[in-house]
């Protein structure tokens, strides 16, 4: 009588289970992981409004727009805080939505000013304008740059992603890449639900979304989408 060997109906129903078992573990683990950034992102968000508007209840001017950051303010000892804005209340005016910006623009000199009012953390003093450095990093491994646009009727300021290291170059649709479930995550945390209304925005030149769902809004697909928080300072 021949042994025969391999495995039993039962030992491969068990080895499924286990492969099943981890596979499973494994992706709860990634999302886990992901929810742990959104939430990181929605409330250092949160947070830097929180700080823009004390800042201008404090000292009359939003930062990067007062013109004696030195004299007002103890911590700024060194550019880029050192920098002075115009006071004109707008963080440079002149600059189109997504423009370029250098290291003495206000909308970098925001996070500084910022920074030397001990409002934020994580800014380093330098003019690097490396996410993680000059500009602030946020848990989604992507950057985060002010904005000001004077078309919208009700949002002027704000922040947007970008996953390209901010200096001189000017903004490309492709600069602004999220995953769209993560987009619709951070959507739904901070904002109404809708891509394309309220405070948090798609870029209409997502790879592939986002799209109309079946209740005529628009949904983000599992693509990659720009994004901006927009705020009413």
């Amino acid at each position: 009588m021949n042994n025969q060997s391999g495995f039993t109906l039962v030992e491969l129903s068990l080895v499924m289970i286990v492969i099943g078992l981890l596979i499973g573990g494994t992706f709860a683990g990634m999302t886990l992981i992901d929810n742990m950034k959104i939430n990181a992102t929605v409330q250092q968000l949160k947070n830097i409004e929180s700080a823009a508007i004390k800042f201008k209840d404090a000292y009359g001017l939003l930062p990067g727009d007062i013109r004696d950051p030195a004299t007002v303010l103890s911590g700024c000892t060194a550019a880029p805080c050192t920098t002075a804005g115009n006071g004109d209340g707008k963080l440079d005016i002149s600059l189109g939505m997504f423009a370029a910006i250098t290291n003495t623009s206000e909308r970098f000199t925001f996070w500084h000013h910022l920074s030397a009012a001990n409002m934020i953390d994580n800014i380093q003093p330098t003019t690097s304008m490396e996410f993680g450095e000059g500009q602030p990093a946020t848990g989604l491994d992507i950057g985060l740059r002010m904005m000001y646009d004077d078309t919208y009727s009700t949002f002027k300021h704000g922040s947007f992603f970008t996953n390209t290291p901010s200096n001189a170059v000017a903004y490309a649709p492709a600069d602004l890449m999220l995953n769209g479930k993560i987009l619709q995550a951070l959507e739904n945390k901070l904002d109404d639900g809708k891509p394309q209304m309220g405070r948090l925005w798609s870029y209409n030149q997502c790879s592939t979304g986002p799209t109309w769902g079946p209740t005529n809004e628009y949904v983000y697909t599992d693509s990659n989408c720009g994004g901006w928080y927009l705020y009413n300072f």
